[in-house]
């Protein structure tokens, strides 16, 4: 589905994009004339259902000829609507990590959804450490963080001190994370092609991420540094 450029018939991809679209949404919106339980599954913050909505959108969001729809049918305000529920420093799932993955994605466009201009600079910073604070165990490194670790770099400007600690600290178990699968790799004899390819990607994603955590450490440095000046 995320790959619908692959179907040969020309009207079938157009006809998919449109109808499946709004559909996608209806699922995680309350029904009309309902009042929905507070853990029911029609609950506007029912964190499995969004759970599901938010991988489904960010698969999504890889095909550059989903975005005008993920815009035109409000998926992205939808996604900035949850930003107040997952993007905060209680939260430990992996709803962060999907938004970030999204609102990134549509925001790398040269032609920025101008959706995005409603989220606020503190709001893009919530979103991207807690982005790193998702647990990963699942989630394969591919070249997504690579995207995350530049969201997170542009924002880490206005990050308290707080924050960068516990961003080095996510950043440091990513990192043990990614050491992880390179040893179950290792295990691995004869290494198919595909193998190779996402190794690479790996090593890309480590080399990135190290960057992230020796700028976030120099960041730290300063905050010190400004606090022993008399």
């Amino acid at each position: 589905m995320a790959s619908i450029d692959a179907i040969n018939d020309a009207r079938l991809p157009d006809m998919v994009l449109t109808k499946l679209s709004p559909a996608i949404l209806s699922v995680i919106c309350p029904h009309p004339g309902t009042t929905p339980a507070d853990d029911g599954p029609d609950h506007v913050f029912y964190h499995p259902r969004n759970l599901c909505y938010l991988e489904l959108v960010f698969a999504l969001a890889r095909n550059l000829n989903w975005h005008p729809h993920l815009s035109g049918d409000r998926h992205i305000d939808q996604c900035i609507s949850m930003i107040p529920e997952y993007c905060v420093s209680k939260s430990s799932d992996a709803h962060a990590f999907y938004i970030a993955g999204i609102l990134l994605r549509i925001a790398s466009e040269q032609t920025s959804d101008t959706t995005l201009s409603s989220v606020t600079e503190q709001q893009w910073w919530d979103v991207m450490r807690c982005a790193w604070n998702s647990p990963f165990y699942g989630i394969y490194p591919d070249l997504t963080f690579v995207v995350l670790v530049d969201g997170t770099k542009k924002w880490m400007h206005i990050a308290s001190k707080s924050d960068l600690e516990q961003l080095v600290g996510n950043v440091d178990q990513f990192l043990e994370y990614l050491e992880g699968i390179k040893q179950e790799q290792r295990k691995l004899q004869g290494m198919r092609p595909e193998m190779q390819v996402l190794e690479q990607q790996e090593r890309i994603v480590i080399a990135n991420v190290t960057e992230l955590r020796t700028a976030a450490n120099n960041m730290l440095e300063s905050f010190d540094q400004q606090l022993s000046v008399p």
